[in-house]
């Protein structure tokens, strides 16, 4: 059997309809780029050689990326074994990519007021964004039913995720779970400004049609709004959007949350996602060393 019918035959019964569709749209896109050199191949031609293949040309990509190309790759032919088609699996005899985790980049206090020293509905958003933690497809889903500005706050239960046929919403999240998100009562003022000025009903973030912003008018909308803010501000720097989040995992373990409560606030499934934000923290980890105390000691 070609390595194409397999994985065709892997996918439909491992993966579609059972997987996370977000999933499922990732591992047809690494199948399509980085499968293609051994999609004609016989199972029982491929050599850990063919495998190693596979990994170098994903070497241009993220190390998660790698990593996910080689798992997939790796379950796939174990399935093949499992199912008397080869013998042994190839991917065995070839090392993982190695997890290479980057410090992450968050903006300091006086380019956050630089930022956001403007008066308008996108402001407001990317202002959500930042004292939420949100994912861009999170924050793009909500709805006002998912606020609760009494009870202090948001359930995310949704998210908005880019599909071949156009940006879909999704009754669920990456990590697959909803979770609530404590509103701080910065958040509750911008809530209450975007539903009187606004969005009075639906989703708070949305076009003319009622339908939510599009992730890549997002992508847009954010590069035009930073463009107006640095004519104000020449010396701001660019970060993406998703350094908002970032500022928020970080600036929230400088005020005293502990790692495990971070997790959950940001939705990781993984603690060693989050333990990143302490790695990058490293100013408050010598302030902390420099105040450590054993009585009189």
């Amino acid at each position: 059997m070609l390595f194409k019918d397999w994985f065709q035959e892997y996918y439909e019964v491992y993966c579609d309809g059972v997987k996370s569709h977000d999933y499922c749209v990732d591992i047809l896109c690494i199948n399509k780029k980085h499968f293609v050199c051994i999609a004609d191949m016989e199972l029982s031609a491929i050599r850990p050689i063919d495998v190693q293949r596979v990994v170098k040309s994903s070497m241009i990509d993220s190390s998660d990326r790698q990593r996910r190309t080689y798992f997939l790759l790796k379950r796939v032919l174990r399935e093949a074994v499992v199912n008397d088609l080869i013998e042994k699996n190839p991917a065995e005899y070839v090392k993982p990519p190695k997890r290479i985790r980057k410090d992450v980049s968050c903006f300091k206090i006086e380019h956050l007021e630089q930022l956001f020293d403007d008066d308008s509905k996108y402001s407001r958003m990317f202002q959500l964004d930042l004292w939420t933690g949100l994912r861009r497809g999170e924050l793009l889903a909500l709805t006002w039913t998912n606020v609760h500005v009494p009870e202090r706050y948001i359930t995310v239960c949704q998210t908005l995720v880019h599909t071949a046929d156009g940006d879909v919403i999704i009754s669920t999240t990456k990590s697959r779970c909803d979770r609530v998100v404590p509103l701080h009562h910065k958040a509750i003022a911008l809530l209450q400004q975007i539903k009187m000025l606004d969005s009075p009903e639906g989703f708070l973030f949305r076009n003319a049609d009622g339908e939510p912003i599009r992730l890549r008018q997002y992508n847009r909308i954010y590069c035009n709004y930073y463009e107006q803010q640095r004519e104000k501000y020449p010396d701001l720097p660019y970060y993406t959007p998703h350094n908002l989040r970032h500022s928020y995992a970080t600036y929230m373990l400088q005020s005293g949350a502990d790692i495990e409560t971070l997790r959950a606030l940001l939705g990781h499934v993984d603690i060693t996602t989050t333990q990143r934000y302490v790695h990058s923290n490293l100013n408050q980890m010598y302030n902390a060393t420099n105040n450590l105390k054993f009585g009189n000691l």
